[in-house]
């Protein structure tokens, strides 16, 4: 497996690279994948991969025909904007979204994360990497979820211990 972070070099790189990651996405994010997300996806430029609390990974495995995407992961905005992991049904259950998530929380230093309370797999994740639950909030079509931080972020106001800013927390999807 080669775990690798998405930093093209131009827009012509980058749109066919997003291609294969929307075509990934579709086919494997499941029904939890809420439109916002995939048209946040679509909607980035590959000059907003150099914004702060932006990274993309992939980690692709070696087929006959050329690497082949196993999982993506996504966080835009400090996961605030976006954050989604998903990962191939073939690599489900080996730690893979843990991997990314804990990955994406160390390079960004800060992360957010809205779960629906049904979404055990992607709630364990995100516990098993390190986030905290900061409370219970409502999601997409009224439903219940978890907001899930990491532990320097102040539970009540959304405030981050290094930057002092107050941030709104929008959606995530996460599909493991």
């Amino acid at each position: 497996m080669d775990w690798l972070t998405l930093k093209p070099d131009n827009e012509i790189d980058w749109r066919r690279k997003q291609s294969e990651i929307l075509a990934f996405i579709s086919r494997y994010g499941g029904k939890r994948l809420y439109r916002n997300v995939y048209q946040e996806l679509l909607k980035l430029k590959h000059l907003d991969l150099s914004k702060p609390g932006t990274l993309l990974q992939l980690v692709t495995v070696q087929a006959e025909d050329g690497p082949r995407i196993a999982a993506f992961s996504g966080a835009t905005g400090y996961g605030q904007d976006l954050c989604i992991i998903v990962v191939h049904p073939l690599y489900r259950g080996i730690g893979l979204g843990t991997a990314l998530l804990k990955q994406q929380l160390a390079a960004l230093g800060s992360l957010t994360c809205r779960i629906a309370l049904d979404d055990l797999s992607a709630l364990q994740m995100g516990f098993r990497a390190g986030l905290c639950a900061r409370g219970l909030i409502k999601i997409h079509g009224g439903r219940r979820g978890l907001l899930l931080q990491d532990s320097t972020q102040d539970p009540i106001l959304g405030l981050s211990e290094s930057s002092g800013k107050q941030e709104s927390v929008p959606n995530l999807a996460q599909r493991r």
